[in-house]
């Protein structure tokens, strides 16, 4: 159990930083939901201790295989759902990195999770054409992308999140490139994935600065008034990301990226991925008190 006090700071440290903090897909006691009420423990968790985003993971879905079968089956909870979020003032996402080559589905089904549950973003990797070249697979998940956005006029944002792996499609600049060309969609900058494709490439503050200028420039300073940043540990190789880790394990400084946010005066959400999930953030709250004044 959390008490006032804690709810109190962290509710001041989001409004001093200008953004949402929140957690993946699920809390320390639950670390990935799979049921509506372990998702409405875990908004209730979540408002206690005064965060305000959260990003649900696809496994909780994983048995619906038709659009039709929302609408038959889980249309009541998803409303459950998108009216507690909405009245605890947590912003919502729903996260899928696992797509097979052939998408047209699980994109149509995740979308309309998505807007149903009044969700901000559906996240995905744009990894899902491995079998071919570079060029190629970028065309094929623009073409997919707006496809479904013509198909399917959601309101819901595809949140285009780049990846760890050197060898395949979806790197931070493939990323912005992607969401340049494409309707309805957002980059979800994912900064541990940047570092570990990068074999360690976030050492100092002026790399996280090189990032942010990269958004600046390639998107524009409206991409400030509402980012979305994910901040994860990772372990890495020559080849990019081996697996995810602890941030306490990890070479990554936060501090750094703290300070980028409070010097362009960004705006948006970040999302903390770590084991630990509320306690990691709570554990680091003094310091991040320390970082926002």
């Amino acid at each position: 159990m959390y008490d006032m006090l804690t709810r109190k700071k962290l509710l001041k440290i989001q409004e001093r930083l200008g953004m949402r903090i929140g957690v993946m897909h699920g809390t320390y006691k639950n670390p990935s939901v799979r049921t509506l009420k372990e998702t409405l423990d875990t908004l209730n968790e979540l408002y206690k201790v005064g965060l305000k985003a959260f990003v649900l993971p696809r496994e909780m879905f994983g048995n619906i295989t038709e659009t039709s079968d929302i609408y038959k089956v889980h249309y009541g909870n998803l409303l459950k759902i998108k009216d507690l979020a909405n009245k605890y003032n947590i912003e919502l996402s729903l996260h899928h990195t696992a797509l097979s080559n052939q998408p047209d589905e699980t994109l149509k089904i995740f979308r309309n999770l998505s807007s149903i549950m009044d969700c901000r973003t559906f996240i995905i990797n744009p990894n899902f054409y491995s079998m071919m070249s570079h060029e190629q697979a970028l065309k094929l998940v623009v073409y997919k992308i707006n496809e479904i956005f013509i198909d399917q006029q959601a309101d819901v944002k595809i949140g285009i999140e780049n990846t760890g792996k050197s060898r395949e499609l979806g790197g931070f600049e493939d990323a912005i490139d992607i969401a340049k060309r494409t309707q309805g969609t957002e980059v979800i900058v994912n900064w541990g994935n940047i570092h570990a494709r990068g074999a360690g490439s976030l050492r100092t503050q002026e790399d996280y600065k090189r990032i942010i200028e990269k958004l600046r420039q390639e998107i524009g300073p409206r991409y400030f008034d509402s980012a979305y940043f994910i901040f994860s540990g990772t372990s890495y190789g020559p080849s990019g990301k081996i697996k995810d880790i602890p941030l306490k394990d990890s070479d990554m400084k936060l501090e750094f990226l703290i300070r980028e946010i409070m010097s362009y005066d960004i705006k948006g959400t970040i999302i903390f991925d770590d084991p630990q999930k509320e306690k990691f953030i709570i554990k680091m709250m003094e310091k991040l008190a320390d970082m926002v004044r």
